[in-house]
């Protein structure tokens, strides 16, 4: 029976023949090496299993995944090229839902035209030209990710649907979607192998392979830079001969073939330094290397990080280290000593200015006999000189005691009034002196606090002499006491000109003294603030300062009730 004559029948398909388009498709899924091979030969088998005269495949566009375009891949009768469909066809584009394939691409679903000509759906039929085809069916291949291909089948006459022709159908897409999985999955593998190629390439460090002879088969642009070696001249070489030293060959060769031969492991799968050589002679290198077993043999992949710099650091970073600990130590022998000078000076210095001083009170008070009014003035200006050397003196043999951890406080229930009126009468003189006033306000109902009561009284001593120095003439130095939620809190507030923001967190720094007292020559050695708040602090408090330059300053003392 000729083609034509099959094209003008359907054929008498029997079980047999259906199973036996079954296992031609699903040997085409299984060995076809592409997409269009497997449809073309799907296509074929079709074609003579039911007796329909074209097959074609539509496949996604390149360009719009969701659009389909033939794929050139037709299975023709013999003597009849169908030229008209096949033109119009291979010019058109079918999006979601536009014509047969269109809509078996958007719906995933088999579908059957029994009169092409007059199908509002098959698109290709308004061209008002003859296509030469009645009836067509399509049906979905389907891969992993959807529709992956639209196969599509014409015969001359018109022919009803065939419900179980397309169930048939449905079968197939499915087992031919198993080649379009492949070929996706092939090429995710190659994509992956190109980018993994890249990322080698363009690998800081060295990447260097070899196969069980130990021949290089691997060579990044790092490797030639680290080595001084190009590809081309090291591939197919022997690794031993080429960046291992003579030294360490022996035990590469015998690693190598105790591995083959046991499968032991020493230096795979592990982070090892070692020496690696060049022609210029050896150097250390960090060496990461893996095994892989593929097709029956054993390849070997190692990155090498050449250590030389790291080294070179790691040795400036301990002689650096070992330069500090020198200098630390002699920065703290010299510390001590300078604590011991000053401990020894300021007892030298104590003992005679406390005669001096006790010699100038007797001249004052007449007891050498009468003195000259304007020598008074003198041994007035003489005992106060004295009287402020010998607050230095004790200022340093205290700070001293601090840092030597040799401050004894002896608490005992102190009363806040009596040890603020203390220190006020011991700077009365002092701020007389400026025509300046304290303005007190403490809260009647402030309850003692265990305290040291001399060092407290220094303490606030050291704050009201601060704020003496640094208020106007005639200014109102005030203090306010009062209790809060389990803590006592007095603050020190002078009119002076402030502290800048910057230097307020050096305020109680050994010997600091801010820019305005060095400006103004201002009397003090930059320790008075710093016994106040250790004093503060041995006692369980903290001392706080709000100050805005121009606007005079505020020192806050926070006691445990």
């Amino acid at each position: 029976m000729t083609e034509p004559q099959q094209g003008e029948r359907r054929a008498d398909r029997t079980d047999a023949a259906m199973l036996s388009l079954l296992e031609t498709v699903a040997r085409s899924a299984n060995e076809a090496e592409s997409l269009d091979d497997a449809g073309r030969q799907t296509l074929d088998a079709v074609c003579r299993t039911t007796g329909w005269p074209v097959g074609h495949m539509a496949l996604p566009s390149a360009e719009e995944p969701t659009t389909f375009v033939s794929s050139g891949v037709w299975v023709l009768p013999a003597g009849d090229d169908f030229g008209v469909l096949r033109s119009i066809t291979e010019t058109m584009r079918f999006p979601p839902g536009v014509g047969i394939i269109g809509t078996v691409a958007a719906t995933g679903e088999p579908t059957w035209s029994q009169d092409v000509p007059n199908d509002p759906n098959f698109v290709r039929a308004q061209q008002d030209v003859d296509l030469g085809v009645a009836s067509a069916f399509a049906f979905p291949v389907w891969g992993r990710d959807g529709v992956a291909a639209v196969l599509e089948f014409f015969s001359r006459r018109q022919l009803a649907v065939d419900a179980e022709l397309l169930r048939v159908m449905g079968t197939v897409g499915v087992q031919l979607g198993r080649v379009a999985d492949r070929m996706q999955a092939r090429r995710e593998l190659e994509a992956g192998a190109r980018r993994l190629e890249q990322i080698i390439e363009t690998s800081a460090e060295a990447f260097v392979s070899i196969d069980e002879e130990s021949r290089i088969t691997g060579w990044n642009a790092a490797a030639e830079n680290m080595f001084g070696l190009p590809r081309d001249l090291v591939l197919g070489q022997p690794l031993a001969e080429t960046i291992i030293p003579p030294g360490l060959r022996a035990a590469h060769h015998e690693g190598l073939a105790r591995f083959l031969a046991t499968g032991e492991k020493r230096v795979i799968g592990k982070r090892i330094e070692i020496t690696a050589w060049r022609a210029d002679g050896e150097f250390p290198v960090e060496l990461a290397i893996w095994a892989l077993h593929e097709g029956g043999r054993w390849s070997f992949n190692a990155f090498l990080h050449d250590v030389r710099d790291r080294r070179r650091a790691e040795e400036r970073l301990r002689e650096a280290y070992e330069t500090e600990r020198a200098t630390a130590a002699r920065l703290r022998a010299l510390d001590e000593a300078k604590d011991e000078f000053v401990a020894t000076v300021s007892h030298e210095l104590r003992t005679p200015l406390t005669s001096i001083s006790g010699y100038l009170e007797l001249l004052l008070d007449g007891d050498a006999g009468e003195v000259p009014r304007h020598q008074q003035r003198m041994l007035t200006t003489m005992a106060r000189n004295a009287t402020r050397l010998r607050a230095l003196i004790e200022d340093l043999l205290l700070i001293n005691q601090m840092r030597a951890g040799t401050l004894n406080l002896e608490k005992e229930p102190t009363s806040i009034p009596g040890v603020v009126t203390r220190a006020l009468r011991s700077v009365t003189g002092q701020a007389n002196a400026h025509d300046q006033r304290f303005d007190v306000d403490l809260d009647p109902t402030l309850e003692p606090v265990r305290a040291d009561p001399a060092h407290l009284e220094r303490a606030l001593r050291a704050l009201f002499s601060n704020a003496i120095k640094f208020s106007p003439e005639g200014a109102v130095v005030t203090v306010r006491g009062r209790r809060l939620d389990g803590s006592v809190e007095l603050a020190v507030t002078d009119r002076g000109v402030g502290i800048p923001a910057d230097e307020v967190p050096q305020l109680f720094e050994h010997f600091y003294r801010a820019r305005h007292a060095n400006a103004e020559a201002v009397q003090g050695a930059g320790l008075g603030l710093t016994i106040a708040r250790r004093i503060v602090e041995e006692h369980g408090g903290r001392i706080e300062v709000q100050s805005s330059p121009g606007e005079g300053s505020t020192f806050t003392v926070c006691l445990p009730a």
